[in-house]
């Protein structure tokens, strides 16, 4: 890794200094980095090949070399999540992201809010995040409950959520924030500020129909970027 970092970093015509500025970290870690004395990982390693425009993956192992890639339109199917909830260590190539959930709120009439749960996480491929073009740092997940997105995702699915996107594309997947319930749908834009709220099971789930920043209009958590299907 020492060597393609300071091949990357001499191409793109940086000093350490101001590679290190890039990357939000002191001028000695890059020195480190390329006397192969210690490793980035986690966020570093995320910001590092951002800034060396590659992909933490071809840092971390060479090979072909890939420029790091732009998001795009298409939801990304990842493999082998893993839900985590011990002190296990980070391998250099993973990051954790925050879980969401409904939790009963303290008066204990039954109502709910949606909390993101920081102790329980879901371990991902900083690689992978980056092919979706997800900030570690915007990225969280949640379980989907119910059947009212079936047979795309289904009861129990875990799903990955960009929460830095909250501007509506018609016909993404959102996670979303309904007075504390945790709903995920399709959404469409429409005129005079209002939004289409679709489920794929829309024979048992007809649409909704809401006009933004309404009280009882549901709130954006983010893209739904990922989701997993077990058989």
């Amino acid at each position: 890794m020492k060597v393609r970092i300071k091949q990357k970093r001499k191409e793109a015509g940086l000093s350490q200094d101001a590679l290190a500025k890039q990357v939000g970290v002191t001028k000695g870690a890059i020195s480190q980095w390329e006397q192969g004395a210690t490793n980035p990982s986690g966020q570093n390693l995320y910001s590092l090949a951002k800034a060396l425009r590659v992909t933490a993956e071809w840092l971390l192992n060479g090979g072909e070399q890939q420029a790091a890639r732009p998001a795009t339109e298409d939801e990304l199917i990842l493999h082998e999540p893993e839900f985590v909830d011990e002190d296990t260590p980070l391998r250099a190539d993973e990051v954790e992201i925050p879980y969401f959930r409904e939790v009963e709120m303290a008066a204990g009439d039954g109502r709910t809010q949606v909390i993101e749960n920081h102790g329980v996480y879901m371990r991902f491929s900083l690689a992978r995040l980056m092919k979706a073009g997800v900030d570690p740092k915007q990225a969280a997940c949640a379980t989907v409950t119910g059947d009212s997105m079936e047979p795309i995702i289904v009861d129990g699915c875990p799903i990955g959520i960009d929460k830095s996107c909250r501007s509506i594309t018609d016909g993404k997947i959102y996670a979303l924030d309904h007075g504390g319930m945790l709903r995920v749908k399709r959404l469409y834009r429409l005129p005079l500020g209002r939004m289409r709220v679709v489920s794929d099971n829309h024979i048992e789930y007809p649409e909704e129909v809401y006009t933004l920043g309404d009280p009882d209009a549901p709130k954006i958590i983010g893209r739904v970027f990922w989701w997993e299907v077990f058989a």
